[in-house]
């Protein structure tokens, strides 16, 4: 096995690592700094998977660390987002109970049937691109460097909002749908 084919793994390890200093950045309100090692963990997820699917360099490891960085990624930065007043705290619950509630239904599923071939969907792959931009336009926002007016950000805070509540919950149905329908599969 080549070495090269640990690479994606590396950088969903360093993924992780990132995760510490976004927290702290955005704590600290150093939201330039924030916003920046933000948009490199979001690069590195797209770049791990690629690599991984372009020279075939999957691994058992890597299928497990990359949900792994991005949970703990959005899950950290929602927490620290809402803990400082930036994104309402009902919004950070609803991005942090899905997470959970997958989490939750497929470690359920594999304990009651077995492995699960967890592949994310279309949905959800919109839903993770959507809490990205999300986070990236509000640290933006509260960096107040785009010299926008306070309307046009209250619209644009307001608008992706709703398209973030919008793919969370059609996400999370599908997810549960999917579950129960495997799970009815078994038992017949």
């Amino acid at each position: 096995m080549s070495v090269l084919r640990w690479i994606p793994n590396i950088i969903s390890l360093l993924r992780i690592a990132l995760v510490p200093m976004v927290v702290a950045s955005i704590a600290t309100e150093r939201y330039t700094l924030g916003v920046s090692l933000f948009m490199l963990a979001g690069f590195s997820d797209g770049l791990d998977g690629w690599l991984a699917r372009r020279f075939n360099w999957r691994t058992a490891l890597g299928a497990i660390l990359d949900p792994i960085a991005d949970k703990l990624l959005l899950i950290g930065t929602f927490v620290v987002l809402a803990s400082v007043g930036i994104v309402p705290l009902w919004v950070a619950i609803l991005v942090v109970a899905r997470d959970l509630i997958i989490m939750g239904g497929a470690i359920t599923y594999h304990f009651l049937y077995g492995d699960l071939e967890g592949k994310p969907t279309i949905l959800s792959k919109v839903n993770t691109l959507l809490l990205l931009v999300y986070v990236v336009a509000l640290l933006l926002l509260e960096t107040g460097r785009l010299g926008i007016s306070e309307a046009m950000s209250q619209t644009i805070v307001t608008s992706l909002t709703l398209a973030l509540l919008f793919t969370l919950t059609v996400s999370t149905a599908h997810y549960m749908r999917e579950w129960i329908t495997r799970a009815r599969e078994h038992r017949v």
